[in-house]
């Protein structure tokens, strides 16, 4: 056997050159390199040198291979061992390989022999050719060790075959920080091929290959031995039409370890395509161009993908298998989710029987520019199972689609959100000649979009905080079904909807908000549940149409009907219409609250085995009515208003009220007008009270509280005639309560008056008020939602108050009794009022006369220039007019004023030095339409 020996020296002198020895020569030739060792070492040094042939190579670091020579007449080569002789390579630290050939295959490194060894540390092999292969270990058994930071780089000159590193009949590899570098069409970054290859490419290698039909890796194994590949932190980048970043064909195993990224650009490329068996953890695999898929799974190939992977396809497919066994174990956890994006048809398939896909906390996000695409995809008997995944797609997207005899299981907290509540996220597909596909689904959900059974067979169970918007329907076609259990949960209809059985466990089902008279349709409901309705009671003005559940089959539970409210209706009260619909009667169905729809209250009850809306207003006439017999007539019955129309129509009573509390009589007003100035009088009123038990018929269940001001002067007309003529401005603040809920009122006046105080006790009191009224009212509906109005108007107002004083003992001191009279005329402005809610309140004007009779009782004290008058008063009221209407979104009502009240009250009036006076008066009333307590004080100054 000949050994190859680089010299750089010899006895002192340099040679440059590779000695062959016989074996006879080898002992004295070792003795002299082992001399050379001790005596000439720090004298060796790099060198660059040709191609390297022979059995055992021994480099030195640094040294650097040109290739200058030609195997068998067909490859330039850098360093080569030919079959059937074992190979000893150590290429030392450093070693640089150079094969360039622009007519012929290049070849950096061939090994040949069986059990061959090659040892390396920062190798570095270039080479370009026709045809070209970085390092190519064919031996059986070879064993290939590049150490740490070797690189690779190939260039193919045209279309033939090329390889970064090629390992083949149990060859092995390892290497760490492994760089291979390939350009070129039809050439691979590293082939492991037959039976019990292997690669272990340590950690943070890097693979890159640039050119049509080239490959990253690509394992292939026999039925003797499965070939095999191992690394962590690995990088994978191709570029190029057909390109792969990772094929493992049958019998491969790859161990990715954490951390690999596979990079894939070019048409029809491929990330990963899997006959094998692969695992991995944190793996991340993006591809783009169009047609190139992730990562595929085909025949019985498997894949194990742990925690914090992640998957991009810019124009195709996620994830896919196909095949009898193909399966991918795609596995996030709560803290490091995987992910799945999709430019192209689906996220994850699951496409031939036998086929199988396991999701597990993976987030998928499917957008394919508005065409046909589904987030997960399951046909021809193939199976997925999701487990707390999380599904988003863009326009024309389906969130999970099931065909062809095929099944789709999601459990744990599952999220399917389509583009909009009309999309469709979960279906099935019918087709002739399969049986019905499947689709189960239970845990906690949040949805958007659609569920439709196509033929198929869907069985959700919501559990408990699950919320659905969208259409649900089924076809029942070759047997499908939909069926739908919920526990606290909530469903928004966004269509008619059809559902084979639906189980509420404490869940509401709303009716779509974009429409009044959605339907949907039930073969069997059973449990407890709440359905939220939306009605139009009037419609076209003959009809009226709402939200309707039909039950078809049999129906069971207790039920709650909430049927919205909508002010702005313009009902009478009159009106009744079936929102339920069940073949059996058995279930019951309450309302949840009464309706308020237009101004009106509606409830619901049943009627057979039919639940329908309605209002007391709503008379039923016999079904039977004897002909013979003459019914009497039966008035209209009054349906009872809602809360909204009840605080916009007492507008009425507040305008009324309010004026009535600012003018009253002389007393309240400036207190004992006898103590007057001889010139002129300037006067404040403060007052304040409450209304209450007020019975204003359908405007009932109403109180106030007000309070006011008042200013004046008047100016006696001359000494000879008493007669003060004044003006005086004025405003009233109120707090009006209603039956669920307050507001506000504020009235400002400004008036002339004119009193005559004749000698003898007699006076005449002429009073004419302009007012401004504005009122504010903030109501809850009877479904708790807030509604609020306001509105204004105008006033006018005329006073005409005469009485006689008469003297029990000398004039001015001591009892007196004084009848009073008064006639009051006034007249409100309209107002309109449109609630929050819709309803619109027309408030129609009216005049009110109130004529008063009373007395009062008092005793005078005078005191130098002081006086003291107390006084008892009591008196008769009664309203003669006041006569009003108002009108409901256009429905006619009627109101009154009319009636008498006794009006009762004490009060005191004090003089000092005959030109301050000081009053107090409190008043009581108490009618039929209304209680009063006020207290008026005030204080005037004569001058």
């Amino acid at each position: 056997m000949d050994i190859l020996i680089y010299q750089k020296e010899f006895q002192g002198k340099p040679t440059n050159k590779f000695t062959y020895c016989t074996l006879n020569q080898r002992l004295a030739l070792a003795g002299l390199l082992s001399l050379s060792a001790f005596s000439f070492q720090n004298q060796v040094y790099a060198a660059d040198i040709g191609s390297q042939d022979a059995n055992i190579i021994t480099l030195n670091d640094g040294d650097k291979i040109t290739a200058d020579r030609i195997l068998q007449g067909v490859s330039r080569y850098g360093v080569s061992n030919e079959m059937g002789n074992t190979a000893n390579i150590n290429l030392a630290n450093d070693v640089s390989i150079t094969a360039v050939d622009s007519a012929r295959h290049a070849v950096g490194i061939y090994l040949g022999g069986d059990n061959s060894v090659l040892k390396a540390n920062r190798l570095s092999v270039d080479v370009i050719g026709l045809g070209a292969s970085g390092i190519s270990i064919k031996g059986t058994d070879s064993q290939t060790n590049l150490g740490s930071g070797s690189s690779i780089r190939v260039e193919n000159l045209n279309n033939t075959q090329g390889v970064g590193i090629e390992l083949a009949y149990g060859a092995t590899l390892k290497a760490d920080s492994l760089s291979i570098i390939t350009k070129g069409d039809s050439i691979n970054g590293l082939n492991v091929q037959s039976d019990k290859t292997s690669a272990d490419l340590g950690s943070n290698s890097t693979i890159s290959t640039n050119g049509t039909n080239s490959q990253g890796i690509y394992i292939f194994g026999n039925s003797s031995g499965p070939s095999s590949l191992k690394a962590t932190l690995l990088t994978i980048k191709t570029e190029g039409y057909n390109g792969y970043g990772l094929q493992l064909q049958d019998y491969s195993i790859a161990d990715l370890g954490s951390g690999t990224r596979i990079d894939t650009f070019g048409q029809n490329g491929i990330g990963v395509l899997n006959y094998g068996k692969i695992t991995a953890d944190g793996l991340t695999v993006k591809t783009e161009g169009a047609g190139a898929s992730a990562f595929q799974s085909l025949g019985s190939g498997s894949a194990t993908i742990g925690a914090d992977s992640h998957m991009f396809s810019k124009q195709a497919g996620g994830i896919v298998t196909s095949g009898n066994g193909a399966t991918i174990n795609y596995l996030g956890t709560e803290d490091k989710r995987n992910t799945i994006f999709s430019g192209g048809s689906y996220g994850a398939s699951a496409q031939s029987a036998g086929a199988k896909i396991n999701l597990a906390y993976t987030d998928i996000n499917v957008d394919r520019d508005g065409e046909i695409a589904r987030g997960l995809w399951v046909l021809r008997g193939g199976y997925i199972t999701a487990d707390h995944v999380v599904i988003h797609g863009a326009d024309a997207v389906t969130g999970v689609y099931a065909m062809t005899d095929s099944q789709i299981d999601l459990t744990g907290d599952t999220t399917i959100h389509m583009a909009t509540s009309e999309g469709v996220a979960i279906t099935t597909q019918h087709n002739d000649g399969y049986a019905a596909s499947r689709i189960n689904a239970s845990g906690k959900m949040d949805i958007i979009g659609g569920i439709l059974s196509r033929g198929g067979l869907i069985d959700i169970k919501m559990a408990s905080g699950s919320q659905w918007i969208g259409q649900g329907d089924s076809d029942q076609i070759n047997g499908g079904f939909l069926n739908i259990a919920m526990t606290d949960s909530h469903w928004s209809m966004a269509a008619d909807s059809r559902v084979d059985k639906l189980v509420l466990n404490n869940s509401t089902v709303e009716f779509s908000e974009d429409k009044v008279g959605s339907l949907l349709t039930v073969g069997d409901l059973s449990g407890n549940g709440s359905f939220i309705l939306r009605t139009d009671l009037v419609g076209d003005g003959v009809d009226g149409y709402s939200d309707k559940l039909i039950v078809t089959g049999s129906s069971a539970g207790d039920h709650k009907l909430t049927v919205l409210n909508r002010g702005s209706l313009a009902t009478t009260g009159n009106e009744i219409l079936t929102v339920v619909e069940t073949q059996d009667g058995v279930a019951t169905f309450t309302s949840s609250s009464q309706v308020e729809l237009g101004g009106y209250l509606y409830d619901v009850r049943q009627n057979g085995t039919h639940w329908e809306l309605y209002s007391s207003g709503a008379y039923v006439p016999p079904s039977k009515p004897d002909p013979e017999t003459e019914l009497p007539s039966k008035p209209d019955p009054k349906p009872p208003l809602t809360t909204s129309a009840d605080a916009g129509a007492n507008f009425l009573n507040i305008g009324y009220l309010m004026n009535y509390a600012e003018t009253q009589t002389l007393l309240q007003r400036m207190g004992d007008l006898r103590q007057n100035g001889e010139s002129g009088n300037m006067w404040l009123r403060g007052f304040a009270g409450k209304f209450d038990s007020f019975a204003g018929g359908r405007l009932s269940h109403f109180d106030m509280k007000y309070s006011g001001v008042q200013f004046g002067a008047d100016k006696r007309v001359s000494t000879e005639l008493p007669l003060f003529t004044g003006i005086f401005i004025g405003q009233t603040h109120g707090s009006p309560n209603y039956r669920t809920g307050g507001g506000s009122t504020k009235s400002d006046s400004v008036g002339l008056y004119a009193t005559y105080m004749a000698n003898n006790g007699f006076y005449l009191d002429g009073m004419a008020k302009y007012s401004h009224i504005k009122n504010s009212f903030n109501v809850r509906d009877s479904q708790d939602n807030r509604v609020n109005g306001n509105g204004d108007s105008d006033g006018f107002s005329a006073s005409l108050e005469s009485g006689q004083k008469f003297s029990l003992n000398q004039l001015g001191n001591g009892f007196y009794i004084e009848p009073q009279a008064q006639l009051s005329f006034s007249y409100q402005g309209t107002n309109n009022i449109v609630a929050s809610n819709g309803l619109k309140i027309d408030l129609g004007s009216y005049k009110s006369i109130i004529g008063r009779a009373s007395a009062v009782v008092g005793y005078e004290l005078p005191q130098g220039n002081h006086s003291l008058n107390i006084y008892l008063k009591t008196g008769y009221l009664r309203e003669f007019s006041g006569d009003t209407d108002y009108q409901l979104n256009g429905s006619p009502e009627s109101h009154s004023f009319k009636g008498g009240w006794w009006n009762n009250g004490v009060g005191v009036s004090a003089q000092m030095n005959k030109q301050h006076a000081l009053y107090l008066d409190l008043d009581t009333s108490t009618g039929n339409k209304f209680n009063q307590r006020q207290m008026n004080g005030g204080y005037r100054f004569s001058f």
